[in-house]
């Protein structure tokens, strides 16, 4: 008797342990990536395997809902897309190693489903609890943000790494951890939600302190985007405050003073530093011509023309896309870009040419057309699913998109609560949009931090039913 009852004991520590450790494990994503993609991918197989290990059979047997078969059918067509080029490679084209390489990518890409799938299941299970996560995702945005801070005053971060100038005066970036990737603002935007209604949902109670922190934490976090010179991801963040303000009536004061204060905060840093203001000038510019450089496009392909028209540069200040596309100095860098995918689209209309194809195939168009650009990535996540994946995976992107708009309706009402399930799905549904948000440059779709995050933050918002129902057992008690 005294055996079994240790075998029982020792059975559900080991079930406590096991769970913790997985909670843990998942909650470590947001730190991951600070680390960089080989501690980010540890964390992932280390992910599957405990969440294999708590759901066994059940993965197979579970029965899961429309979002869920829609999203698997997106991850078959990248790997038939992949596969039928592969095919055409090795019969008509002639066999390249390359070509072996995405096809076996395609396939490995099927674990950021798993990892889907897992978290959702373990959710249901009652395994999983979004609360670690909420907590570390709001420590990593607020710690990257004073480290950039730090950085921008002193010139080096916490650990000593120094930030990044170009030879252009208006043009600076403070990466803070992560070195030579000029992507802190992005992280910081990523998971910037999650701190301040982490902060609204632990000082609920305390009006006067819970203002002065939430208005404290955007702040922080908005001069940390600021001073990372990453100018999409600031943007993005103010917006994202206004979709605050229009979802949760509760936080709708704090916002609109902090919004005003974090306006002031920026007006003053521009006038006093004008590598701020010109770097946004810059920015502004830029945008402005990459808009008439697309409608000229347009203009030109309906009318057929081979030559299109572009602005006049001599209000333009001349900026050097080298750091980004070697060996070449591009006005029009990004309109260049799109353009080269939709050409390489209209060669694979219907499935496109496989993930990762943009950087094959560009190769080949900008040698016997003008007006094009070569890169890794289309550097827009629509287009790149366009090229990839073709009409087939574009309309499923599209078909997940609208699904996810009729959620949004469905649980307006949701989004106004203050309890840590309300604050959990809204910080999730407000970072989905952001990072989805079609008209802005972006990395990689099939890139590893790029694809997790997406994927962490869907199964969040895929979870929602079991966010309901926790908030309302913790309204009822």
């Amino acid at each position: 008797g005294g055996i079994k009852t240790r075998m029982i004991l020792y059975k559900k520590n080991f079930n406590i342990n096991s769970v913790l450790l997985t909670n843990i494990v998942f909650a470590f994503f947001p730190i991951s990536f600070i680390f960089g993609n080989l501690i980010t991918n540890i964390n992932t197989l280390l992910f599957c395997c405990l969440g294999i290990l708590h759901l066994r059979s059940r993965i197979l047997t579970t029965k899961f809902n429309l979002s869920i078969k829609i999203i698997f059918l997106l991850f078959l067509i990248i790997f038939f897309s992949t596969s039928l080029n592969f095919i055409k490679s090795l019969y008509i084209d002639g066999y390249e190693y390359s070509e072996l390489i995405r096809l076996l990518k395609s396939i490995s890409f099927f674990r950021y489903f798993l990892v889907l799938i897992i978290v959702y299941l373990l959710s249901e299970f009652d395994i999983l609890n979004f609360k670690y996560f909420f907590v570390s995702a709001a420590f990593s945005s607020v710690f990257i943000s004073l480290d950039i801070i730090f950085q921008y005053i002193f010139g080096f971060n916490f650990i000593g790494l120094k930030g990044f100038n170009h030879a252009h005066s208006y043009v600076f970036r403070n990466a803070g951890f992560f070195g030579d990737e000029l992507i802190s603002g992005g992280f910081i935007k990523n998971f910037s939600f999650f701190s301040i209604l982490l902060v609204a949902f632990i000082f609920k109670n305390k009006n006067n302190i819970s203002f002065l922190l939430i208005m404290l934490t955007i702040c922080t976090v908005g001069m940390g985007i600021l001073f990372s010179g990453n100018r999409m991801p600031l943007i993005l963040f103010i917006f994202g405050l206004f979709l605050i303000f229009l979802l949760n009536n509760k936080l709708k004061k704090v916002l609109s003073v902090s919004l005003i204060v974090l306006f002031i905060i920026f007006g003053l840093l521009g006038s006093f530093d004008k590598k701020i203001k010109e770097s946004f000038y810059v920015y502004y510019k830029l945008s402005k011509y990459i808009v008439i450089n697309l409608v000229n496009t347009f203009e030109s392909r309906k009318s057929e023309v081979a030559k299109h028209n572009v602005p006049k540069e001599d209000d333009l200040l001349v900026y050097d896309f080298g750091s980004l596309y070697p060996a070449q100095t591009e006005k029009y860098g990004h309109s260049k870009l799109f353009n080269t995918a939709i050409d390489l689209w209209q060669k694979n209309k219907i499935f496109g040419g496989g993930i990762k194809s943009f950087r094959v195939g560009c190769v080949k168009i900008i040698e016997r057309t003008q007006n094009r650009l070569c890169s890794n990535h289309p550097h827009n996540y629509y287009l790149e699913i366009l090229t990839d994946t073709g009409i087939a995976g574009f309309l499923l992107v599209c078909t997940i998109g609208l699904i996810f708009l009729i959620f949004i309706i469905k649980n307006f009402k949701f989004f106004s609560g203050s309890g840590l399930g309300n604050y959990i799905l809204l910080a999730s549904v407000i970072s989905l949009i952001l990072e989805t948000f079609p008209f802005k440059s972006t990395g990689s779709i099939f890139t590893t931090n790029d694809t997790t995050y997406l994927v962490l933050i869907s199964s969040i918002i895929l979870s929602y039913k079991k966010l309901l129902a926790a908030q309302n057992s913790d309204n009822h008690t």
